[in-house]
């Protein structure tokens, strides 16, 4: 199957450790999720592993993935469920050196998903913003 790179970028008003906490610790990790409370488990090294519990129309859905790698404050190379399947994410992280950050999220997509998947990029990276810039 071929597929085609779906990427989204947002420049974050928030220096890169704290839009890397943001992106990484599970206390934040649930807010932009809009995990259930207290389910959000990470372990953001390369081999390491994420689970949430998300509750869309009270109805609760187990989630995990595996981070494939990880450069601290870098580049993060993650797994997140599509289906039966799984796709690989790829978060970078650029200090821009004035206290803001720009994030890249690409993400290998059949080419009908495109679309989709660049939305539902932008929409998780504006959710991380907001969390980022309120630390």
């Amino acid at each position: 199957m071929s597929t085609v790179t779906a990427s989204a970028t947002r420049i974050i008003d928030a220096p890169g450790d704290k839009v890397w906490r943001a992106q990484t610790d599970p206390q934040h990790f649930e807010q932009w999720l809009g995990a259930k409370p207290g389910s959000v488990r990470t372990d953001p090294r390369s081999g390491g592993a994420w689970s949430a519990v998300v509750t869309p129309g009270g109805t609760e859905i187990e989630l995990s993935g595996q981070y494939v790698e990880v450069v601290e404050h870098r580049r993060l190379v993650m797994t997140i469920p599509n289906g039966p399947e799984y796709a690989e994410v790829t978060i970078t992280f650029t200090d821009l050196g004035d206290g803001r950050t720009e994030v890249t999220s690409r993400t290998p997509v059949p080419p009908q998903a495109r679309q989709q998947a660049e939305e539902a990029a932008a929409s998780t990276l504006a959710a991380v913003a907001a969390v980022a810039e309120a630390l």
